[in-house]
């Protein structure tokens, strides 16, 4: 129960980022084909992907994967007027 708390209170800061990148498309039509069978979209796979190799490299240490968010943003927009 404590580690779950301490994952939550590390994941509220965090948000994701849209960001653009050019890729050859023989790698994404793979990509979308490898995400499909597992049954997760092509965003949340090669995020899965990155996470695992930064973990690794050592460069995500007290990091834990931002959980799914399908719908976008689901913070109170008059919050953050505040």
């Amino acid at each position: 129960m404590i580690v779950t708390t301490f994952k939550i209170s590390l994941m509220a800061g965090r948000k994701r980022k849209a960001v653009t990148y050019r890729i050859d498309e023989a790698i994404i039509k793979a990509v979308d084909k490898i995400a499909r069978e597992n049954n997760s979209s092509v965003n949340r796979y090669i995020e899965s992907l990155l996470y695992a190799h930064c973990k690794e490299k050592g460069e995500l240490t007290d990091i834990y994967p931002l959980g799914e968010t399908r719908g976008g943003d689901r913070t109170n927009k008059e919050d953050k007027n505040d």
